[in-house]
């Protein structure tokens, strides 16, 4: 793919884009013209349309080796979606040492090393990058899934303090924190939880992935440029 002849797309890398949210960002970035790197634990995205690779994105050293790769393979990106994320429907009383760790290694963990490999890579490139983190309503309300609305919270610090301390380099680093949105992981509520979340969102519905893909289309892209530090909502009114 290439904007103008002998100029090629920006690369753009969405962690966890073989899921609901992730596909629809890949498909968003790529009409906005970006080269798309897709990354997940395993295959799912769509290779004809978009590059695909397959990592433990719970494991700092595989996501340093993976930006190598994506560098040397694809050219250095100057956009990431840390999409990655798990989620662990259960009572905080029944969480193990192990499901913690399990949760805040993928849904933090990755977020923090992805975006550490890429802004090393884009200053000592001297070039300026964006960075989208995919956060959660559950880090900003609490959620009864312990671990996981503990690790949206994070997401959601990390955005500030990281937007802060790279904007001197021209890297800005947003989020989108979506409410409840269609999606398998979002199945994986139990029913009557979905239905009581249901009826206290104002919009009266449960959102689309594209609606998230295109709040990230929006942060990545040139209106965005004097935003950084910055959480968009996407819940349909839902606090």
């Amino acid at each position: 793919m290439s904007t103008t002849r002998g100029t090629p797309s920006p690369v753009a890398v969405v962690t966890g884009g073989a899921g609901g949210i992730g596909r629809a960002v890949t498909a968003a970035l790529a009409d906005a013209g970006h080269q798309v790197v897709s990354v997940d634990r395993t295959a799912g995205a769509d290779p004809a349309a978009h590059a695909e690779l397959v990592a433990d994105l719970g494991d700092p050293e595989a996501v340093t080796a993976l930006f190598r790769r994506i560098e040397q393979e694809h050219g250095l990106p100057e956009t990431l979606v840390n999409n990655a994320g798990i989620y662990e429907a259960r009572d905080f009383l029944d969480y193990t040492p192990e499901d913690y760790r399990r949760v805040l290694d993928v849904n933090v963990g990755a977020a923090f090393f992805a975006t550490q490999a890429l802004a090393r890579a884009l200053i000592a490139a001297g070039r300026p990058g964006s960075v989208v983190n995919i956060a959660s309503i559950s880090g900003q309300s609490g959620s009864p899934d312990t671990a996981y609305g503990t690790s949206k919270g994070a997401v959601i610090a990390l955005t500030h303090s990281l937007g802060r301390s790279l904007a001197p380099h021209g890297i800005r680093v947003n989020a989108v924190s979506p409410g409840l949105i269609d999606t398998p992981m979002a199945a994986r509520i139990p029913a009557q939880r979905a239905a009581e979340y249901r009826a206290r969102i104002p919009l009266g519905r449960f959102g689309a992935a594209a609606e998230v893909a295109s709040a990230v289309r929006y942060l990545t892209g040139a209106d965005a440029h004097y935003v950084t530090a910055s959480v968009l909502d996407v819940n349909g009114g839902l606090h």
